[in-house]
């Protein structure tokens, strides 16, 4: 195995990457081009070949100088931590840094997976080494994942960060969908589209390249509606990046009413998943008929059905919700490489365990079949 560092996705060919992603689209070519925008990070990519020069592992790793997101930011995220001064004024963080959601890549029928893992996280740790204070984090990892790196985690615990939802659709068709739940399942979702059908919207589904500037404000909207800080300059000039960046991938579901567009849903697209990545309602409107469940579900399973795919990927938070509508639930993690500093095993254990008590609250009657041994061997 070869293992190479580049410092841009034109060195990367999107194909050899893409195969690598199981279907997902936070860690696709596309989002990852995304990212590199970002002109508060600089960023390399371990590529790991075999001897016939075939790409069988790839990760990107962000050196991170400004983080707008704290969920993103370790200092923030796990502020029991001792306090470290940041070498060069960086975070290093190891694989997709947007999304909640991910995941090494290494080719699935690798027989030498770990080995090709121990690979990736020398080079990482180097770079930390190198460039920044010798810490990496990887964030937001599924269980599988984080077990393959704690023999590397510098003595530290694995810290729990979220629950992910991702709704699987059965058979063909949406009625499949509905038929593989329960009947109070099938009821609420039935009376959600009657509500929005006897509202009077008319629909579209168009490009995220087509209408990146009409539904801009819509999210700037909801999020202010939710209490959540919302400059919609910013969140245009986001956008326009985003639909720039990956292409055909973005799709928009839309309901319109006296001419004008009132809410949308962003989804990206990959041939096995759709992911529902933002909601935008004008809320100078009243949102009496289920608009967000027509259009952050319902639409984008039906999209979904159509393209073949078999998965509609919610991410992380509303938990409940997603879990009555059929999702499953598994937890998300983040871990250290790296140089070790005295991390307190206790106070990682308490922190483990506060994060599992709100989370476990969320999701009510499933929380027992999410927890697992590898989770409770962090508590």
């Amino acid at each position: 195995m070869n293992v190479d560092v580049v410092k841009s996705l034109d060195d990367v060919g999107s194909e050899a990457w893409d195969a690598l992603t199981g279907g997902s689209f936070y860690a696709s070519h596309a989002w990852m081009r995304y990212q590199e925008r970002d002109p508060g990070t600089s960023v390399r990519y371990v590529l790991v070949h075999d001897a016939e020069e075939r790409l069988v592992a790839g990760l990107p790793v962000y050196l991170v100088t400004s983080e707008a997101s704290g969920m993103y930011d370790p200092a923030r995220l796990f502020p029991d931590m001792p306090a470290q001064p940041r070498s060069m004024g960086r975070t290093v963080l190891a694989g997709n840094r947007r999304g909640y959601a991910n995941r090494i890549l290494v080719d699935e029928d690798l027989e030498r997976r770990q080995d090709v893992i121990r690979q990736l996280v020398d080079a990482v740790d180097l770079i930390a080494a190198e460039e920044a204070d010798g810490h990496a984090w990887w964030l937001y990892l599924d269980e599988s994942d984080a077990k393959s790196l704690l023999p590397y985690a510098s003595g530290s615990l694995p810290r729990l960060l979220a629950a992910d939802c991702a709704i699987p659709l059965p058979g063909e068709s949406f009625e499949d969908y509905l038929q593989s739940g329960s009947s109070n399942m099938r009821r609420q979702i039935r009376k959600d589209r009657q509500a929005f059908l006897a509202a009077g919207y008319t629909c579209s589904e168009d490009s995220l390249a087509e209408c990146w500037d009409d539904i801009s404000p819509l999210i700037a909207s909801h999020q202010q509606h939710h209490g959540e800080p919302s400059d919609p300059d910013f969140i245009r000039a986001l956008l326009r990046d985003q639909a720039e960046a990956t292409g055909d991938a973005g799709v928009v579901h839309a309901c319109h009413k006296d001419n004008q567009m009132v809410g949308c849903t962003l989804t990206y697209v990959t041939p096995d998943e759709v992911t529902s990545r933002a909601y935008g309602f004008d809320h100078r409107r009243p949102a009496d008929a289920a608009e967000y469940f027509e259009l952050l579900y319902y639409r984008p399973m039906e999209a979904a059905y159509r393209f073949g795919a078999s998965r509609l990927h919610l991410g992380i938070g509303t938990l409940r919700p997603k879990i009555r509508r059929g999702a499953d639930v598994s937890l998300l993690w983040g871990l250290r490489t790296g140089a070790a500093f005295g991390d307190d095993l206790d106070a990682a254990r308490a922190y483990n365990n506060a994060r599992w008590q709100r989370l476990a609250d969320e999701m009510g009657g499933v929380a027992d079949k999410v927890a697992s041994r590898f989770f409770a061997a962090a508590l």
